[in-house]
């Protein structure tokens, strides 16, 4: 049987070669065009083929019965048995075939448009025992059609390459092409890129919560000229990277902070503004001006934000961790005015008594979609001892003390963050110094009822049913207080023999060994923060001056 195979093909092998000899080519044109009843019609066979997806085309398939005797055309080859002809000897029996068909020759580049080929079928030992010539060219997208001349009898295949699936250029952006370059498919910026004119360039901008990122197009850029991209922002430390989305983009990122990268804040009742320069460069060197592009981003105040943009805020901050759900960042700060977008700033805030203070509780990352910031209790001590009497409760059993008609508990239990306000106090005695401790946590709006129900006596839910996680914040002090008086004293004083004029200042006024050994201590600490002291005393409870 095969000597009669190899038989037929050397009686028909002639005919196929002149056959294919008799064909009208025309390489290096991108469509192909025929004569038909005295006109010219041409056609791009990228826009018009027909498919060829039998994964038994693969030359990993064994041997079968196939012939292509009647594939007469243009053609593309698709599906998981490869995307496109081989270009080494294929072995026999292969393909579903007896004789396999192999390109010998490599596959044509974008630019090169229709181009002959050699086909060639292996039989008899023989890679090249008898050939033809067929079309290949390459399309905008990374894939090949073939103009197929059939076969001269069966069984021979044409083959296809299983390590070619899938188009090569799977990452070009949508302002690009794959295309053959240099023997590679890579993605080349598409024709369509239309622009001129330096100054209409327009980056994007991504005002985030974290960072603001800046972006222009690589393709826009290289449109106008920019082949080797430099960009970096104020502080050139901060540079251009490529990334990949819709489209090809050159990007630059810096915090969403006053002084990173040389960002600029501003601030006002209502806004804050980062300001930052892009500038654009071509290679390491400049010899023409300096492109360069103001960019911007406003941020509504709120509790959040203005707490991130003050300079020094007092603030406390605790991580919680929710089994399951991850980690979860919460924060305590004190504010100015009921809006909270006004944090107190420095190491102590000074109010008068007759002032009202605004607290303010907010989770500031995790998250939460199935969680809502629930205060437990917050309450007030003359020291940073969160544990030792005396003790003022604000908030207890979820709700307000209803027996301090100045306390107001705006949010609780609903929300990602809390608030609450009362009038400013001190405690009774020799104590000028207050500080707040929250007991904080998350609650499960699935299967909990986080929203206080208070009336009266308070909340139904029980007292410390669960424990929570603390925040402590302070310390608050008494306008006009000696307290007040020595800080400032420290602080006007901290540039000049700090360590010496601190030990003076202790001097003028001697602390009474009768006050409670906490306060000594707190009024110590704050003392050291005003002073500049790094190293704090040990504790006084046998202090004595």
């Amino acid at each position: 049987m095969e000597h009669h195979f190899y038989l037929v093909l050397l009686l028909l092998g002639f005919s196929w070669c002149t056959f294919a000899q008799n064909i009208t080519v025309m390489p290096g044109f991108a469509e192909e065009c025929v004569w038909r009843n005295n006109s010219r019609s041409c056609l791009d066979p990228c826009s018009g083929y027909t498919v060829l997806d039998q994964p038994w085309r693969s030359t990993s398939y064994g041997s079968g019965m196939n012939c292509d005797s009647n594939k007469r055309g243009w053609y593309r080859f698709v599906g998981q048995g490869g995307e496109r002809m081989p270009e080494a000897c294929v072995p026999m029996y292969r393909c579903n075939t007896r004789a396999p068909l192999w390109l010998s020759g490599l596959h044509p580049g974008q630019n090169d448009g229709i181009v002959n080929r050699l086909v060639c079928t292996h039989w008899n030992e023989n890679c090249c025992l008898w050939s033809t010539t067929v079309q290949v060219k390459a399309c905008v997208g990374g894939y090949f059609v073939y103009k197929l001349e059939g076969t001269p009898a069966c069984t021979l295949s044409y083959c296809t390459d299983p390590d070619y699936i899938g188009s090569p250029c799977s990452q070009c952006g949508a302002d690009e092409e794959c295309q053959l370059v240099n023997g590679v498919w890579s993605c080349v910026c598409s024709q369509g890129v239309n622009t001129s004119d330096i100054s209409s360039l327009e980056p994007q901008l991504e005002c985030g919560a974290n960072q603001i990122k800046v972006s222009l197009e690589k393709c826009v850029l290289n449109k106008l000229g920019f082949q080797d991209v430099v960009m970096y922002l104020n502080d050139d430390r901060c540079a251009g990277f490529e990334e990949q989305r819709n489209s090809t983009l050159i990007s630059v990122v810096t915090p969403t902070q006053g002084g990173q990268c040389g960002t600029q804040l501003t601030k006002n009742d209502t806004h804050a503004t980062y300001s930052n320069t892009l500038y654009l460069g071509n290679g390491t060197i400049i010899r023409d001006n300096e492109v360069k592009i103001n960019f911007q981003c406003s941020y509504p105040l709120d509790m959040e934000i203005s707490l991130a943009t003050a300079i020094r805020p007092i603030v406390s901050s605790i991580n919680i961790h929710v089994g399951g759900t991850g980690l979860f960042t919460v924060k305590m700060a004190l504010y100015e005015s009921p809006n909270y977008t006004s944090p107190y700033e420095g190491p102590m805030a000074v109010l008068s008594t007759d002032a009202r203070l605004y607290v303010g509780v907010m989770v500031t990352s995790g998250d939460l979609s199935r969680f809502v910031l629930l205060l437990d209790s917050c309450y007030a001590t003359p020291t940073q001892n969160s544990t030792g009497p005396p003790k003022y409760f604000i908030i207890q059993n979820r709700c307000p003390n209803p027996k301090d008609a100045t306390i107001s508990v705006e949010e609780n239990g609903a929300a990602s963050h809390a608030k609450f306000s009362l009038q400013v106090f001190r405690f009774v005695g020799n104590h000028s110094l207050v500080y707040l401790h929250c007991q904080c946590r998350l609650c499960d709006t699935r299967t909990e009822q986080c929203r206080p129900r208070c009336s009266g006596g308070g909340s139904r839910r029980a007292a410390a049913a669960e424990p929570g996680y603390v925040l402590h914040l302070g310390p608050i002090v008494q306008r006009g207080s000696e307290a007040e008086a020595e800080a400032s004293s420290a602080h006007g004083g901290k540039t000049r023999h700090r360590q010496k004029r601190f030990a003076g200042h202790f001097a003028l006024r001697p602390m009474d060994v009768s006050e409670p050994a906490e306060e000594l201590e707190s009024r110590w600490e704050l003392l050291c923060r005003y002073a500049g002291s790094e190293a704090l005393p040990p504790r006084l409870r046998e202090a004595s001056v």
